[in-house]
Formats: C-alpha cells, structure tokens, sequence
C-alpha cells in the first residue's frame, strides 16, 4: 500500500464545504470521484481541516492511501476530470505514519474584504460591506488583539475541545490592497468558525458597535458565551497549511 501527500485550491462557492456530504456538493466527494475512477478503486482521503460552505482554499491539503503506484501524468489526468474550480496542484508518495490533519503543525488563512463600494466580479470570493462608516484603524486594533496564546472558547462553537479551547496565533496582520483591505492569520490551529467570528468581531469593532476591551473581555471570560459575529465566508481562504517536514520538498 501506498500513502500518497496532495496539495489542492478550490473555489468553495459552489459547495458545501470540503468535508463529505451525502446530499450536497462537497470539494472532498469531487476529489474522491475523480480519485477512485483513475485507479480503479474506492479512494477516501483525508483532509488537513474542514472548510466551510463557500470558503475557498490556495493550499487545502490531504492525504490517501492507493495500492497503486501513481504514474508522472496522474494529475494531469485527475485536474482534466475536476470541475474548473478544484485544482489538484501536487501529489508526491509520502510515508504511511503522515496525515494531512494530524501531522499538521499549524495553519495560514486569509480574509479579504471591500468596506466600501463594489465590486461585481469578485462577489463570491471578496466580503463586500458596503458600509460608510468602517474605521480601518479600530479594524486593525482589534485585530491585534487576537496575537499570542488565548482561550478562543468564545470564538468558536465547537462543543468542546481536548487542549481547553487554547490556540496561539503568531501571525495576525492587517494589509490594504488598494481598496481591498486583507488578513493574515497563522497559529497552530484554528477551531469552527473560528477565523470569521475573529474578523467578525473586529468588523463590529469597526463599526463602533463594540470597543477593542469588549475583544479583550471575550477572550479573558472565564465564562462561555459565544459570539455571534461570523464574517461572510465569501472572504475567507485557507492559504497554506504548515508542516514540520513537508513531503515532496
């Protein structure tokens, strides 16, 4: 048997996510379909986190496991079956202990909105607020405030958690491109919804509808209360996920 290491990007705004769905267009069921044809056998893999609806990827990974060894044009032929909007761009043998999720050590995403105007061809893969009265300096405050080791209890809705909800980030910046305005977020993991209710929060702080000690009390409570404040998922692109050896490099 043979572990095989892929790295793939995709547009999510016509799926359900990455994971799996048994009624729904899902970017994991396009990539098994087109898999399990060209060997010749039912291929499942696994992926280095889950996506959500319409959330796109420049750097999704994951692994399978083929009792075949896979020829130099493999993935020519697979991106060929692929709707235009997956992109298989690497598969490389890696070893049978590697997993996409698990020997993960960390992920980079990106979030890209416009706070003012529009911009009609981008409407599925930019958030567009359209609002007047955004403070990119507040935005930016806010934003910093997630840097460092935090409890993120608030800040996701999954159930519960083995390491108690604690995720450090050791990248958070804000850029402008243009009008555009972008995050970068990289820590050594990111829990459900966790990045768009962060850059939900700091939208409402923005906005004036809530202060940066709000962000600081929400992550310091030692009290659950989620919020409720999740960024359009249109914005969000998980970009690359980290490694402490990647195969194939």
């Amino acid at each position: 048997m043979n572990r095989y290491f892929g790295v793939v990007a995709y547009k999510g705004s016509a799926y359900s996510g990455f994971q799996r769905q048994s009624t729904r267009p899902s970017v994991q069921g396009e990539i098994e379909r087109v898999l399990s044809f060209l060997i010749g056998k039912e291929i499942s893999i696994a992926g280095a986190g889950r996506t959500d609806a319409k959330v796109h990827a420049n750097g999704q990974t994951f692994t399978f496991d083929c009792p075949k060894t896979l020829k130099n044009d493999f993935v020519y032929k697979a991106n060929r079956l692929l709707p235009k909007d997956i992109e298989i761009l690497s598969i490389v043998p890696c070893d049978l202990s590697f997993h996409a999720r698990h020997s993960s050590c960390g992920k980079r995403y990106i979030y890209r909105f416009l706070p003012f105007g529009k911009k009609v061809l981008e409407v599925d893969t930019l958030a567009q607020l359209r609002r007047d009265d955004f403070c990119y300096e507040r935005f930016v405050e806010a934003i910093h405030v997630y840097l460092g080791e935090h409890n993120f209890q608030n800040f996701t809705t999954k159930a519960d958690d083995v390491d108690g909800f604690i995720r450090t980030i050791t990248k958070a910046e804000v850029n402008k491109d243009g009008e555009v305005v972008e995050v970068v977020f990289e820590g050594n993991g990111f829990m459900t919804y966790q990045v768009r209710i962060m850059v939900g929060v700091a939208l409402k702080v923005a906005l004036h509808q809530l202060e940066v000690e709000d962000v600081l009390a929400a992550l310091n409570s030692p009290v659950r209360k989620i919020l409720s404040f999740k960024a359009p998922p249109e914005g969000l692109f998980l970009d690359k996920v980290f490694y402490e050896t990647e195969p194939g490099l």
